[in-house]
């Protein structure tokens, strides 16, 4: 999940020693029947948990297909076209990601109660953190990875827009021409990309036993050593942990919004897998309970490390005897 106005609100009333409001939907979540719960976590919730990115998705749909002539330029590659995708994904990034590292961890709300609501106590930036800085180097290692991941998805899109207009693929650029299919693919996305994760994921951690490698057949033993160990190192994982990763694995996990390139799409589709990617990790990844993300399931993987691979939305850990609870 991201953040929303509500985690927002949140936090600011438990800095102020209230409790953290609820939605009027979800104000008496806790006394509904088990049934209740997934019919709204499975058909409703998961898809209101990401609003921010379907904004910000539908944001730079109006910015470069409607409102200006980017993606008529984009027949052709050239620096000028390029450059303007690459500075708002950028952009996105600043705002995003730093806005919700402030709420947490640097200004004046992070300074009081909401510390009691930290998973792991210790604070993985030090003391007084900036925006850009810390005193143990953690955050600024998350910041270059991050960057570096959101200029590789800025590159995912910049491909596909050339290829859509230089018709290399086919898409429709009328979203309500086919309505059923528009609605249908934009909510399927979602359930997508926790399958699509799950399975990047698990790729990437021992199959069989960490001290093994090529020889002994396990792939991913040999990823997680020279690949995905660099994500672990932000064992206690804040808001810029979850894109800090390898070249190598941000181009596994940005896969997953390759899917217009096999099923006839609205390019809407692609952007909001794209940012649902780039902006989701933020709520898992925060360190927070509630009124922060309060995934306390991806907050055990990284303190325990063979455990809740994916999210519970699908939840392959079940099925396959590695879910722990907290």
């Amino acid at each position: 999940m991201t953040f929303s106005i509500l985690n927002v609100l949140g936090v600011v009333q438990v800095s102020k020693g209230s409790q953290p409001s609820s939605s009027l939907l979800l104000h008496d979540y806790e006394n509904w029947s088990v049934w209740k719960k997934s019919i709204y976590d499975y058909l409703i919730g998961c898809h209101l948990s990401h609003i921010l990115d379907f904004s910000t998705a539908l944001v730079c749909y109006y910015l470069f297909f409607v409102y200006t002539n980017t993606f008529e330029e984009a027949k052709q590659w050239n620096a000028s076209w390029v450059s303007k995708v690459v500075v708002f994904n950028l952009v996105c990034e600043f705002v995003v990601y730093g806005f919700w590292h402030w709420m947490l961890y640097v200004g004046q709300y992070s300074k009081g109660n909401m510390k009691s609501r930290k998973f792991n106590k210790v604070n993985q930036y030090g003391e007084n953190p900036t925006l850009f800085s810390s005193s143990t180097g953690n955050l600024e290692r998350e910041i270059l990875f991050t960057t570096l991941g959101w200029l590789q998805s800025s590159m995912y899109q910049c491909v596909m827009m050339w290829l859509w207009k230089s018709e290399r693929v086919p898409f429709y650029s009328n979203f309500w021409s086919l309505p059923f299919r528009s609605v249908f693919f934009l909510l399927f996305v979602t359930y997508w990309r926790e399958f699509h994760f799950y399975w990047v994921h698990r790729l990437i951690h021992p199959w069989f036993n960490i001290k093994y490698g090529l020889l002994q057949g396990d792939i991913g033993s040999f990823l997680y050593r020279h690949v995905h160990s660099l994500h672990h190192k932000s064992y206690n994982p804040g808001p810029l942990s979850g894109l800090s990763m390898h070249p190598f694995e941000h181009f596994l996990y940005y896969t997953c919004t390759l899917l217009p390139l096999f099923i006839y799409s609205h390019p809407l589709h692609f952007l909001y897998a794209k940012f649902h990617a780039d902006i989701a990790p933020i709520g898992g990844n925060d360190g927070f309970k509630k009124p922060g993300g309060d995934s306390e399931f991806h907050w055990l993987h990284h303190s325990k490390f063979e455990c809740n691979y994916g999210v519970p939305l699908i939840n392959f850990d079940k099925l396959f005897g590695t879910f722990v609870e907290y």
